[in-house]
């Protein structure tokens, strides 16, 4: 079986994109089990990655088809934008949030 520079390549990519966003959420679950990190902070980076990635998979997706070509890198660029938006609302639902202190009045 011999598969081709590009074909290796593509799977290279569409791997790393789909597990991207689980490395992601992995990364947090363990920083919230095991440190006193609050993941509540990366909240704005989170969407502010995925709205990058929504963005750059249309581009990308209207290229290729510009091409000729099936946006198979535009599909996996949208995936992982949408998989990032696991770990966001993991967040969201079960990370509490800080308890502030009450002035004294």
């Amino acid at each position: 079986m011999n598969i081709n520079a590009s074909r290796t390549a593509a799977i290279e990519f569409l791997s790393f994109f789909l597990v991207l966003p689980l490395v992601i959420w992995l990364a947090l679950y363990l920083s919230t089990r095991w440190s006193s990190v609050n993941p509540r902070t990366v909240l704005p980076w989170l969407r502010i990655l995925r709205w990058i990635g929504w963005g750059l998979a249309v581009a990308v997706g209207i290229l290729e088809l510009a091409k000729g070509r099936f946006p198979v890198y535009g599909i996996v660029m949208a995936g992982c934008s949408a998989g990032l938006a696991l770990p966001e609302n993991w967040v969201k639902r079960f990370v509490p949030e800080p308890i502030q202190p009450h002035p004294n009045k």
